[in-house]
C-alpha cells in the first residue's frame, strides 16, 4: 500500500512494505522504520493510546484508546494476545469495554487492564478484534500491533484471588461467567487491588480513588466486594 501525505510544506510518501515494515521518503531522503502492524490502515477505526507499537508489555497492562461504536457489540470487543510463533497467549479478562456509550458512529473511549503471563523478551502480537455477532467473514476486522514482553510486575490479584468476569469486574477465587454488557463503574475496577480481605474473602480493596470513582458512576451504596 502506498500513501501520499502534505505535512506542512513538506510531502511524505508512505509506502506498507512486506512485515509490516514502513518506509518513509521526506523530501529526497529514505527512512526505513519498524514494524508498527497495520495501525496506520485502521486510525480512522480504532486508535489505541496505550500500549503503542513496539512497546514492552507487562502484566497486567493497562490498555486505553477508542473506537468507532461499531467496533463494538453490547459495548465491548475481543482482544486477543499472540506470542512469536502466532499461538494464543491467554488473556484476563479477553474482552475490553467502552468507557461511554457505544451505540453511536462516533469514536468511543474504551480501557482495560489485561493480565497474561509470556517469556519476557520475546515478541508477540496485541489483535484487537472488531466484535463481529453475525461470524460473517466481511464484517470481520482488527488492529494487529507488535510488542515485546518484559518482566511481569505481578498482576492484579493476590493471594489466591483472581480478577474475572467479562469485563474484569469480578474478584474471586475462581473464575465467574458474567454478562457481557456496558456498565459504567465496571471502568473504576481497572486500577483496583483485587486481594484476599480482612474477613478471608477474595473482593476489592477499598481507596478513596476507588470510592470516588464508584460515586460518579452511581454506585456509592454498592458493596465492592462479590456478592
Amino acid at each position: 500500500m502506498t500513501k501520499l501525505f502534505v505535512v506542512g510544506t513538506a510531502v511524505l510518501l508512505f509506502v506498507g512494505l512486506a512485515g509490516g515494515a514502513v518506509l518513509y521518503l521526506f523530501g529526497d531522503q529514505l527512512v526505513t522504520v519498524e514494524d508498527i502492524g497495520n495501525e496506520l490502515e485502521k486510525t480512522d477505526l480504532i486508535r489505541v493510546s496505550n500500549p503503542r507499537p513496539n512497546q514492552t508489555i507487562t502484566s497486567p497492562m493497562h490498555v486505553t484508546g477508542e473506537a468507532r461504536g461499531f467496533w463494538f457489540f453490547e459495548a465491548s470487543f475481543p482482544v486477543r494476545l499472540l506470542n512469536e510463533q502466532g499461538n494464543e497467549i491467554p488473556l484476563t479478562p479477553p474482552y475490553i469495554m467502552a468507557t461511554q456509550e457505544w451505540m453511536t458512529e462516533n469514536f468511543v473511549p474504551f480501557e482495560a487492564t489485561l493480565e497474561f503471563r509470556a517469556r519476557a523478551g520475546q515478541k508477540g502480537t496485541l489483535v484487537f478484534q472488531k466484535d463481529n455477532p453475525s461470524g460473517l467473514p466481511e464484517n470481520e476486522d482488527e488492529l494487529r500491533m507488535p510488542v515485546v514482553f518484559g518482566e511481569s510486575r505481578g498482576n492484579g490479584a493476590n493471594d489466591g484471588c483472581i480478577i474475572t468476569g467479562c469485563s474484569g469486574q469480578v474478584c474471586a477465587e475462581e473464575e465467574t461467567i458474567t454478562t457481557c454488557e456496558f456498565r459504567a463503574e465496571y471502568a473504576c475496577y481497572q486500577n483496583a487491588v483485587c486481594e484476599r480481605q480482612i474477613g478471608g474473602e477474595c473482593g476489592w480493596t477499598q481507596t478513596s480513588e476507588l470510592a470516588a470513582c464508584l460515586a460518579d458512576s452511581g454506585e456509592a451504596s454498592r458493596d465492592i466486594l462479590p456478592q
